[in-house]
């Protein structure tokens, strides 16, 4: 079975149910508090060389970046660490929600990549507000030993190339 995500206007998958987990869809009726912010979902991408996605999708790009920037970076920060710690058991509630692939140990180990997908944007400012994401997340880079390139704005073309959108999917 496969799931698809209807997000920021466009559909996300599909994905084979065992590789992701929508953490803001079903971790609303897991309170963590105010506080606690949630990226879309998280993927564990099929290539040779598996890798976790932590993906989060907005229509569009505010004037106001830096703070939208920093609104983001927590998204990401949070999940990782909510998913890190359901995993190694510190959250029995989440990890029962986990698919298979994801609530593994060796799962922790993979390679994490952090995106942000805006559909729209074009290519031309996909290098600056790539830039400017990895700025905002240079300490979680060096904490997480994220690569540098794994972190990224995509647009709907890219977003295609790493295998987080179909062709034609859009909602």
């Amino acid at each position: 079975m496969s799931i698809s995500i209807d997000e920021s206007g466009v559909r996300f998958g599909p994905f084979a149910q065992r590789d992701v987990f929508e953490f803001e869809k079903v971790l609303k009726e897991i309170t963590f508090g105010d506080n606690v912010c949630k990226a879309e979902f998280i993927v564990r991408g099929v290539s040779e060389n598996a890798s976790i996605f932590i993906v989060e999708a907005k229509s569009s790009l505010p004037r106001d970046s830096d703070n939208f920037f920093a609104e983001i970076r927590q998204k990401m920060i949070h999940t990782l660490t909510i998913w890190f710690a359901a995993v190694c058991g510190r959250h029995e509630s989440v990890k029962a929600l986990l698919p298979e692939k994801l609530k593994r140990f060796d799962a922790l180990t993979l390679p994490i990549k952090l995106f942000l997908v805006i559909p729209t944007v074009p290519d031309q400012y996909l290098q600056t507000l790539s830039a400017k994401f990895r700025k905002v997340l240079i300490s979680e880079q060096k904490i997480w030993a994220i690569g540098y390139s794994d972190i990224n704005v995509l647009n709907e073309s890219r977003a295609i190339k790493y295998g987080l959108i179909a062709r034609n999917t859009e909602v």
